[in-house]
């Protein structure tokens, strides 16, 4: 077993932390683990990868799959069901984990770059570290960035804070300097000169396109900042972006070394227990996705269901249940807004969610962004323009590119897309209410299981116009925040650490759930 040992301090830490990255053989080895010598920037690259993928990306999501309706639970009782039901407290560790474990070895990166005059590190390190930022502000708002370590000067133990506006403007900056840094030459040390890069192999071309997808993503989220949005600047950085499948930025787990090295969605992220794993069965509102088209709620097999899900093990139909009702309550809501069948409370009623298909199986890769979501993004941008025929053109692509990654044949595709064209899809493209509808629900099923989901959901205020009748708030919903009406607000952002708050309630402020649980980000304010 090769081990790669990294000391560093954060500004949210107190103490030096050791990092011990994945089993795999690309990891070089220190001569004493205790006490590492100097490490290069081609040696540091693995670890920023791996701690943006298992430390921050998945600790992000982990609750966020159950808030946004992708998994539920089997019990009434238990820790499990609190993202379900909007039980987010100050222990959500996706902070700690991101400033302690993660954006140090970013930044550190970014410096090693710099001193060995080997630009494509630092522009790899700064991607990941607005990548690391935007999903931090993302959930919380207002966030940590200047007062952060940087990997000259000492730690700060009580930070201020950045308005997201402003770390808005940070990650383009970052994102510029990275696609100016990959346009440089490295002096000493290729990319890939130590295999650590784990994504793309050295290939500089598709980092320089990862962050333009990047950029894409970042600017398109300014919808309601009508002075900010720029649709134009959003298709630039679309074009810019990835042009062709096989250039997903994601983090390839494999088997057969450590447990930690598989799909935390397969075992080891809380999904062992046969009487109570985290999530139990995916639940009937993400069946509803994958099995009706939009804005007619005409029921259709997406042949990607087979791709992702398990059927029942009784009957071999594929159902789910409502987020927060546990298998007590029965099949959830149904694509047409009614009830399903509330007899189904048998284990065998529903298919697992763990090692159920191509998201939560033990090699299931973790994307950040790909070249579907980057097609998308571009469809919204111009439909929002008034190109009509553009934006379907787009959604077409990032559609079957999504088909194509999960392994559908070309017939289903075809299959696919010509029911979508007699379901009345070029008409629906040009009402934007019906067209964004088509574009979001095809993003929450290309998204799945990733935190961008939610941003896409408060930026379309939870909205059935674009979700469809069966998008509702959870049953046994946290009733000392919020109401059950779906009409009264939704869950809008994540309460600070509890580190966080205890140490540094001045720069904190108010973090109790009422206020931050239904406080807007900034993005999503008018």
């Amino acid at each position: 077993m090769k081990t790669l040992h990294i000391k560093f301090l954060s500004v949210l830490s107190i103490t030096a932390l050791t990092i011990t990255t994945s089993c795999k053989k690309y990891l070089d080895v220190n001569t004493d683990p205790n006490n590492p010598t100097s490490v290069s920037a081609a040696n540091r690259l693995v670890g920023a990868i791996t701690t943006t993928n298992g430390a921050s990306m998945w600790r992000g999501s982990r609750e966020i799959a159950g808030l946004v309706q992708y998994g539920t639970t089997q019990l009434n009782t238990g820790t499990n069901r609190n993202a379900e039901q909007w039980r987010y407290t100050a222990s959500y560790f996706f902070w700690q984990n991101a400033y302690v474990y993660t954006m140090p070895n970013c930044v550190d990166l970014i410096n090693l770059g710099k001193s060995e005059e080997n630009p494509h590190f630092t522009g790899a390190g700064k991607t990941l570290l607005a990548l690391n930022l935007g999903m931090l502000t993302d959930q919380y708002g207002s966030i940590v960035v200047d007062d952060f370590y940087n990997g000259v000067s000492g730690i700060n133990l009580v930070p201020s804070f950045n308005d997201q506006q402003t770390v808005y403007q940070r990650i383009q900056t970052l994102l510029d300097e990275a696609i100016v840094a990959f346009d440089g030459t490295n002096k000493t040390a290729a990319l890939n000169s130590k295999n650590g890069d784990i994504m793309y192999q050295g290939d500089v071309n598709k980092w320089k396109r990862f962050a333009y997808a990047l950029k894409a993503r970042y600017l398109n989220h300014l919808t309601k900042k009508t002075s900010l949005y720029n649709p134009a600047k959003v298709i630039e950085a679309c074009e810019n972006a990835f042009n062709a499948d096989g250039m997903d930025a994601q983090f390839d787990y494999i088997a057969g070394a450590l447990q930690t090295d598989e799909n935390p969605w397969s075992s080891w992220g809380g999904f062992t227990s046969t009487t109570d794993p985290r999530y139990f069965t995916w639940s009937q509102f993400f069946v509803n996705m994958l099995t009706s088209f939009p804005v007619t709620n005409s029921l259709y097999q997406d042949p990607r269901i087979s791709k992702i899900m398990l059927p029942a093990a009784s009957d071999g139909k594929y159902r789910g249940l409502r987020s927060g009702g546990a298998l007590a309550g029965g099949q959830g809501i149904l694509a047409d807004g009614s009830n399903g069948d509330p007899t189904k409370t048998e284990v065998t009623d529903y298919g697992a969610f763990s090692k159920s298909g191509y998201y939560t199986n033990k090699t299931s890769a973790f994307p950040f962004i790909t070249y579907s979501e980057v097609k998308l993004i571009e469809a919204e941008a111009k439909l929002r323009s008034g190109n009509v025929a553009g934006s379907l053109a787009d959604y077409e692509q990032g559609v079957k590119a999504n088909m194509r990654k999960l392994g559908v044949t070309v017939a289903d595709i075809n299959n696919y897309w010509t029911a979508q064209l007699n379901d009345g899809i070029a008409s629906h493209f040009a009402n934007m209410t019906q067209g964004l509808s088509h574009i979001f629900r095809q993003k929450y099923i290309t998204q799945c299981l990733n935190n961008e989901t939610w941003v896409d959901m408060r930026r379309m205020d939870y909205s059935k116009d674009i979700y469809g009748p069966s998008l509702k708030k959870p049953l046994n919903i946290n009733t000392t925040i919020f109401s059950s009406n779906d009409s009264d607000p939704w869950i809008q952002a994540m309460v600070y650490e509890t580190n966080e708050a205890t140490r540094n309630p001045k720069n904190v402020g108010d973090n109790s759930e009422k206020t931050r649980l239904l406080t807007p980000v900034w993005w999503n304010q008018q």
